[in-house]
């Protein structure tokens, strides 16, 4: 909203709003949440009292995740245009349809359907592949289906948001180096393909002559059905980069804001075509509305770090932290630099944070580095973030598998460890690539 009008008093209003939802929200978030924001909010306060920033009002402090939120806050119509669309249906019923596939095909084709689900399911595509898939792979025992679950979802669902335009992470980024969504856009899809095809290859070694059970043949959806449906899923998703693309060109709005405003008016337009616009006002409201009660942790924990992340550039630590950063940039090589970024992400989300703050964190260090290398850096803050979904505790999407499989989180993550330090290996390299071509 600021960023439309331009004027003062808005500012106050998002930081008596945010204020307000941290008092309200404190006592509602779950435990993970309520230490980790408590934290940062503590921090915030007793460096705000420290340093106390004369240039900057109290309340225009809370504003810099405000965006984050709003966005995870409306992505729930996009679930609800796939439900009344019956998409979810159709790609659930592909996955298993078929006479007794071996388990390499099923675990290709579980994959394949996160994949596609999630560019407009988000976090509800975990329920959903689980529920049409877990009666079928009872035969391989629960270690192997941790396994399968863990390396299937969550692999499948960060290679896609790598590149998807409502990915908060890649709108976050992109808004931080300045770099264009439609230049990034090759790459990005590039690796999250090849990445794919890795983790398929190598499970077609994994489950090389293992069958499992499925429905017999000539059950499930039609072919033909099946294909009206991806060919819709395909143009709905192309209609929507092309959008945010034409709208983002205009004005100075943020890559995030463009994405968030858009989100409403897109589904509904979508819920029009398949004549069903009455239904979609209808659970869209009810969607929105459950989210925003099962976000309190979310909303605590952001706006807490958020006013951190505000203060914390005015503090002696970050003074002496952005000379040491400075001095390596300066005189060692970028891969090091880059390398230090990309590990400081992953080490931090082993240990609960998720990977937005420690990106906010992080952030204001960057600035000679975004002004060298912008493409690089858009690259290695998309990837490095992302590969945190297979091993962050406090990222949603491991929590919601865990809870579907009855297990703790960290049996999930923990199975992902050795391929996600693969993964971020290979996007250091990649983004200190483009640095030295474009640089």
């Amino acid at each position: 909203m600021s960023e439309v009008v331009a004027l003062e008093f808005l500012d106050y209003v998002i930081g008596i709003s945010s204020i307000a939802i941290i008092l309200l929200t404190v006592n509602k978030a779950g435990p993970l949440y309520r230490w980790v924001g408590l934290s940062f909010l503590v921090l915030a306060v007793i460096s705000y009292i420290t340093v106390a920033p004369v240039d900057e009002p109290f309340l225009s402090l809370f504003g810099s995740l405000a965006g984050l939120l709003a966005l995870l806050f409306l992505l729930p119509c996009m679930s609800v245009v796939i439900a009344i669309g019956r998409y979810d249906q159709a790609l659930g019923n592909m996955i298993s349809n078929g006479p007794r596939p071996t388990a390499t095909t099923f675990y290709k084709r579980t994959s394949l359907v996160t994949y596609m689900l999630t560019l407009f399911l988000n976090v509800a595509t975990i329920p959903v592949v689980v529920s049409a898939v877990s009666s079928k792979i009872k035969s391989l025992g629960k270690e192997k289906i941790q396994q399968f679950f863990s390396h299937s979802l969550l692999r499948a669902y960060a290679f896609v948001l790598l590149w998807s335009p409502t990915e908060i992470l890649v709108a976050a980024s992109i808004d931080i180096t300045g770099q264009s969504y439609l230049t990034l856009l090759p790459t990005l899809f590039v690796i999250s393909i090849l990445f794919m095809s890795v983790d398929w290859y190598l499970h077609s070694k994994r489950y090389k002559g293992v069958h499992i059970e499925a429905l017999e043949a000539g059950e499930g959806i039609g072919q033909k059905q099946l294909a009206k449906k991806l060919r819709q899923m395909a143009l709905a998703i192309t209609v929507f980069i092309l959008l945010v693309l034409l709208f983002n060109s205009f004005g100075t709005q943020t890559f995030l804001f463009t994405v968030t405003i858009l989100i409403v008016p897109f589904t509904f337009g979508w819920a029009l075509f398949l004549k069903r616009g009455k239904r979609f006002r209808t659970l869209a409201f009810s969607r929105v509305k459950g989210n925003a009660r099962q976000m309190h942790g979310l909303f605590f924990l952001f706006l807490s770090a958020g006013f951190f992340v505000e203060v914390f550039p005015y503090t002696g630590v970050f003074d002496q932290l952005q000379t040491m950063l400075h001095h390596m940039y300066e005189n060692y090589t970028v891969l090091l630099f880059y390398a230090i970024i990309g590990f400081f992400i992953f080490g931090l989300a082993l240990i609960g944070f998720h990977p937005l703050i420690s990106i906010a964190l992080i952030t204001p260090f960057l600035g000679d580095v975004v002004a060298a290398y912008p493409y690089g850096v858009s690259v290695l803050l998309i990837g490095a973030g992302l590969c945190t979904i297979m091993i962050g505790p406090l990222n949603v999407t491991p929590t919601v598998l865990a809870m579907q499989l009855n297990v703790n989180p960290y049996a999930i993550i923990k199975r992902n460890i050795p391929f996600a330090l693969t993964f971020l290996t290979f996007i250091i390299l990649v983004a200190y690539g483009f640095s030295v071509l474009l640089g």
